[in-house]
C-alpha cells in the first residue's frame, strides 16, 4: 500500500514564519527604542535619521555577494548563521550606553556600526526564503507559502512592537536589544538544527519528495545549462520606459515602508505625544491594516486579471490608486491633538501603502526569465535607496522645522509622485523580447567606454 506523502514541507514553512518575524523584529527594534535613545545620549534629530538609515548602506551593498554565497554554501548554514550573527550584533547594540562608550560620540558611533553590520547580516534573508520556496513547495503552491511568510513581517510587528514598547517603559531601552537579540540567537541554532534542503531531509518521506519534484520543486531548480547574460543585453532592458517606471514606483512605496519601519514610533511619542507603552498598542492597527493590504493588493489584481482585464489594467489599478491613497498619511499633521484619529489615518495610508507594493510582481511580468535574478537586483537596491535616504531627509525635516509636519508632507508626496510616474511613465507590461548581439551592439566608441569600468 503506498504511503500518503508527509507534510514536512509545512513545517519548514514555520521555520520562514518564525525567521521572518524574527527578521522584522530586529530591524523595527530600534524604532521602539529610538525616542528614549535620543533622549538619553542627546542625539539631534539627524543623528537618530543617520542611525535609522545605517542598517540600509550594509543591507543594500551585500545583495550581490549574498547571491553568491547562498549558490555556493546553502540556505540551512548560510541563514542560520546569519540568524545568529544579526542577533549578536543586536545583543551588543544594549552595551552602547556602557561606561566604556560614557562619550555620546562613542556611543552613537558604536550603534550605528552595529546596525551595519545587522543589516550585512540580515542580506541573507530573503533571498534564502525564496531559494527554500522555490524548493520546498510545487509550483502551485508557491505563491501561497509565499504570502504566508511574507505576512509575518506585518504580524509580527504588530506583536512585537506593543511588548517591546512595555520592556522599555518597564525596564530601559537596552533590555530591548538583550531580549531580541536573545531570542534570535536561540532560534538560529534552532534553524541549523532543524532545517534541511529536501534533498536531505530524513523527515519527508519519498512520496513527498516526489510530489514536490514532479511537480516543479527542488530538482527544477538546477538547469542543466546556466543562461548568460550579457551587458549589453541588461543596459537594453533597463533602458525600457516601463523598466525604469517600476523602479521609481519601488523606490516611492518603500519609502512609505521606511517611515513606519524608523521614525513611525518616534512619531507617535513626539508628534503624537503619546507615552511609549501607549504608543506600543497605537501601532497594532497599522501593522495589521498592512497585512490586509499586501492580501488585499494581490487578490485584486489577480482578480482582474481572471475577469479578462489587461496585465497593465491588474497592475495598474492596484499600484496607481495604492501610493495615491497613501498621501492621505499627510492629513495626519491636522489631527495631533487627536491622536487616535491621526493612527487611523496613518493605518488607512498603511494599507495602501501595501497593497500597491507590487514591484516584484510587475518586473516579472516584462523581464525575460533569466534576467530576473540580474534586474530584479537592481529593483532591489532602488527599494533599498528610499531606506538610506528617506530616514535622513525625514530628520533633517524634523530638526530644522522642530516638528513632522515637513517630514509627512515628504512621505506622502514621495508617495504620490511615484503613483502618478507609474500611470504615466510605464505604457505597457509585456515580456520585453531581446534583441540579437547584433542589434544591440553598441558603436565602437560606445564598446570603448564600457570597457572603461
Amino acid at each position: 500500500m503506498k504511503n500518503k506523502p508527509t507534510k514536512q514541507r509545512f513545517f519548514v514553512l514555520f521555520l520562514l514564519f518564525i525567521a521572518v518575524a524574527i527578521n522584522y523584529m530586529d530591524r523595527a527594534n530600534l524604532s521602539v527604542a529610538g525616542s528614549t535613545i535620543q533622549n538619553e545620549l542627546g542625539l539631534s534629530a539627524t543623528q537618530l535619521g543617520f542611525l535609522f538609515s545605517a542598517f540600509t548602506w550594509a543591507y543594500a551593498a551585500a545583495q550581490v555577494p549574498v547571491g553568491w554565497l547562498l549558490d555556493r554554501i546553502g540556505p540551512r548554514m548560510l541563514y542560520g548563521w546569519a540568524i545568529i550573527l544579526w542577533s549578536v550584533f543586536t545583543f551588543i547594540m544594549a552595551f552602547s550606553s556602557h561606561n566604556v562608550f560614557a562619550s555620546t560620540g562613542a556611543s552613537f558611533a558604536m550603534l550605528v556600526i552595529c546596525r551595519m553590520l545587522i543589516g550585512l547580516t540580515e542580506a541573507p534573508a530573503y533571498p534564502s526564503n525564496t531559494k527554500i520556496v522555490t524548493s520546498w513547495f510545487p509550483n502551485h503552491e508557491r505563491a501561497r507559502a509565499t504570502s504566508i511568510y511574507s505576512s509575518a513581517q506585518y504580524i509580527g510587528l504588530a506583536v512585537f512592537t506593543p511588548a517591546l514598547a512595555i520592556i522599555i517603559a518597564k525596564f530601559n531601552w537596552e533590555a530591548v536589544f538583550y531580549a531580541t537579540g536573545f531570542a534570535g540567537i536561540v532560534f538560529g541554532i534552532l534553524w541549523i538544527i532543524l532545517y534541511r534542503d529536501p534533498q536531505e531531509s530524513k523527515r519527508a518521506n519519498v512520496e513527498e519528495l516526489d510530489y514536490i519534484r514532479k511537480n516543479g520543486g527542488f530538482e527544477a531548480n538546477t538547469p542543466a545549462k546556466k543562461q548568460k547574460v550579457s551587458l549589453s543585453e541588461v543596459l537594453y532592458v533597463i533602458k525600457q520606459r516601463r523598466v525604469w517606471g517600476i523602479f521609481i514606483a519601488q523606490f516611492a512605496a518603500s519609502s512609505t515602508l521606511y517611515f513606519f519601519l524608523t521614525w513611525f514610533m518616534v512619531y507617535l511619542e513626539k508628534g503624537l505625544h503619546l507615552p511609549i507603552s501607549k504608543a506600543g498598542y497605537a501601532a497594532i492597527l497599522p501593522y495589521m491594516m498592512a497585512m490586509a493590504g499586501v492580501l488585499f493588493g494581490g487578490f485584486l489584481s489577480d482578480y482582474l486579471l481572471k475577469k479578462g482585464k489587461s496585465t497593465i489594467f491588474a497592475r495598474k489599478l492596484p499600484m496607481v490608486s495604492g501610493m495615491i491613497l497613501t498621501g492621505i498619511l499627510a492629513f495626519a499633521n491636522f489631527f495631533e491633538d487627536q491622536p487616535y484619529i491621526a493612527v487611523t489615518i496613518l493605518s488607512f495610508a498603511f494599507f495602501a501603502n501595501a497593497y500597491s507594493n507590487m514591484g516584484w510582481v510587475c518586473l516579472g511580468d516584462v523581464l525575460p526569465k533569466k534576467m530576473v535574478g540580474t534586474v530584479g537586483g537592481v529593483l532591489n537596491l532602488c527599494g533599498n535607496l528610499s531606506g538610506i535616504i528617506s530616514p535622513i531627509v525625514i530628520g533633517s525635516l524634523v530638526q530644522n522645522t522642530g516638528g513632522y509636519h515637513g517630514a509627512m508632507y515628504y512621505t506622502a508626496a514621495v508617495a504620490v509622485i511615484g503613483g502618478i510616474a507609474f500611470l504615466l511613465i510605464v505604457d505597457k507590461l509585456e515580456p520585453i523580447k531581446l534583441k540579437t548581439e547584433e542589434e544591440m551592439a553598441p558603436s565602437d566608441s560606445t564598446q570603448n567606454n564600457l570597457h572603461l569600468y
